[in-house]
Parts: structure tokens; C-alpha cells; sequence
């Protein structure tokens, strides 16, 4: 089974450009998870950046460096959150 990712350093998802690529790209490929690194936005806005881009959960790190969005809602055991 291939679980189709993206990973990207998008350096602010405030730029409008490059999140709507996030949203394309979503669009296209069907990913299950989309992993963005320094957002530059608060984290308490990461559920609007969720529904935008149609997923089903979303959690970020301690210092909201780190985006993770899943296609579903997923079990997982923290080992660490540190700072990026």
C-alpha cells in the first residue's frame, strides 16, 4: 500500500500563492497526509487551513513550527515534541 504524502517547507502559508498550490496539488494527487514546516502563521488557525485543504485532522508541534494534516483520523503515540 502507498500512502501518498507531501512535505514542504512553505515558509508562510499566509502567502497566497503557495497555499493555493497546497490546495491544487491536494486537489490532484489525493495525498493522505500533507506536512508543512514553518507556516509562519498561528496554530489556533490550522483548522481553517484543514478544511481548506478537505482533511479530516490536523495537529501541529509545541511551537506551531510543524503542520501535520491526515485524510483521516489517526492513533499515534507522542514520543517527543521539541521545538524545531
Amino acid at each position: 500500500m502507498m500512502i501518498k504524502t507531501l512535505i514542504w517547507n512553505i515558509r508562510s502559508v499566509k502567502t497566497q500563492q503557495a497555499f493555493q498550490r497546497v490546495v491544487n496539488m491536494q486537489k490532484e494527487h489525493g495525498f493522505f497526509i500533507v506536512a508543512l514546516m514553518e507556516p509562519f502563521q498561528k496554530k489556533k488557525f490550522i483548522d481553517k487551513y484543514k478544511r481548506r485543504l478537505g482533511m479530516e485532522a490536523a495537529i501541529s508541534n509545541v511551537n506551531g513550527k510543524i503542520w501535520l494534516f491526515f485524510d483521516a483520523v489517526v492513533e499515534w503515540d507522542l514520543l517527543i515534541d521539541t521545538e524545531q
